[in-house]
């Protein structure tokens, strides 16, 4: 059995963990990120349809 001050310890320890796996996660993605100005513009010739649909689409 672990006494309070080993219990608080460990808490404290595994709460740095969660916020240093958690800042890695947002850290990994955030070079693909899209940032204001970069975004393209699509090209105003190409009609709708023939772009191509990416992610989930309502229709």
């Amino acid at each position: 059995m672990l006494s309070i001050d080993e219990e608080v310890t460990m808490v404290e320890v595994l709460a740095c963990l969660v916020g240093v796996a958690l800042s890695w996660l947002v850290w990994r993605g955030s070079d693909r990120a899209e940032l204001p100005g970069e975004a393209t513009e699509p090209d105003p010739t190409r009609s709708e349809e023939s772009r191509p649909a990416r992610g989930r689409t309502l229709e």
